[in-house]
């Protein structure tokens, strides 16, 4: 319920309510946002259970919205055509050798992060982060945080005993690191982040994404940070890492995140792994020079027209494809 004032106090997510019965599968009825007015919501319960749906614009249907084990799709016929149209026709981001992560979580940020001249462990112990603010800008402005790596290269912890700033330090804030629940659980690894940290994601060229926004956020890093939890990104074998991002800013993009993301109060989605995952790209070799020029030119002045006039050349929209693309955008601004 998508917008709609369900609880007595204002809410982040909104709720939905399935009701499932073993009936012969035919068309879903949907309705956009009716008024909550016992009237309107009287009349639309008839159109919802009529045999024939009717003249009445207030209630539409979808086919196929339970399409296997797909998530189900409740969006106009003309976009979940669109979106089936490219996923049967393109790989996704990880077929087309594209890395779909999130940055590190501690568990003790308070221990684990602060400003990186001032972390008092061995300057191997330590990478330069990058969070949410950093890139607040559409661009990289580091605030100068670190965060302490206790893992060898081989993934395993560091013995403390090879470094005694770092079990110092460690040893100070004890207290705090032991009780988390990772630590609880393995005693013999208190000292652990939650997540493994792996030192060579912060030398490589990356594209970093929050979580929660209303439009595409995609800021290029070029190799220098390590990215926090709250940051996805993605790196890539194959793809430039500028082109990927004009096709993340644009309205292809938005309308696979749009489609499958759980949608928050103001318009806001959730750029989650599992939602990136889902955005089709065609495979890099097949991107002609010129093409390639122009999606690079696109992301590298964030001009979302040329962004999207790539894309649509890059998936060969045709002009019907186009509109719905437009429409959908527009109905996603005003929902």
């Amino acid at each position: 319920m998508v917008d709609t004032d369900a609880f007595h106090s204002d809410v982040i997510a909104y709720p939905a309510i399935v009701v499932i019965s073993r009936d012969k599968p035919g068309a879903t009825r949907i309705a956009f946002r009716p008024a909550i007015d016992a009237r309107e919501l009287q009349t639309l319960a008839g159109a919802m259970v009529a045999p024939e749906l009717g003249e009445t614009r207030a209630v539409g249907e979808v086919a196929r919205v339970a399409y296997g084990s797909e998530p189900w799709m409740l969006e106009a016929p003309e976009q979940l055509a669109l979106v089936r149209r490219l996923e049967a026709e393109y790989p996704t981001l990880e077929e087309a050798h594209c890395r779909v992560g999130i940055g590190v979580a501690t568990g003790a940020d308070q221990v684990f992060i602060g400003p990186y001249e001032n972390l008092d462990v061995e300057p191997d112990r330590k990478l330069p982060l990058v969070m949410t603010r950093d890139i607040a800008t559409g661009a990289v402005k580091w605030r100068g945080l670190g965060v302490i790596n206790p893992f060898s290269v081989n993934g395993g912890l560091v013995s403390l005993g090879a470094y005694p700033m770092l079990a110092a330090y460690l040893e100070r804030h004890g207290a705090a690191i032991k009780a988390r629940h990772v630590s609880k659980r393995n005693p013999g690894s208190w000292y652990r982040t939650i997540d493994r940290i792996y030192p060579e994601l912060a030398s490589l060229p990356k594209l970093l994404i929050p979580d929660i926004k209303g439009h595409a956020h995609i800021v290029y890093e070029p190799g220098k940070f390590y990215p926090h939890h709250n940051l996805y990104f993605l790196t890539s074998g194959s793809w430039d890492l500028r082109a990927l991002q004009a096709v993340l800013l644009s309205d292809v993009a938005r309308l696979f995140i749009s489609l499958y993301s759980t949608k928050m109060r103001g318009g806001y989605f959730r750029f989650q792994a599992q939602y990136l995952r889902r955005i089709r790209v065609p495979r890099w070799p097949s991107v002609t020079a010129k093409l390639r020029a122009k999606l690079v030119c696109a992301a590298e002045s964030r001009d979302e027209a040329a962004c999207n006039a790539a894309a649509a050349e890059l998936y060969q929209l045709t002009p019907t494809e186009r509109a719905v693309l437009a429409a959908s955008t527009s109905f996603a601004d005003a929902a």
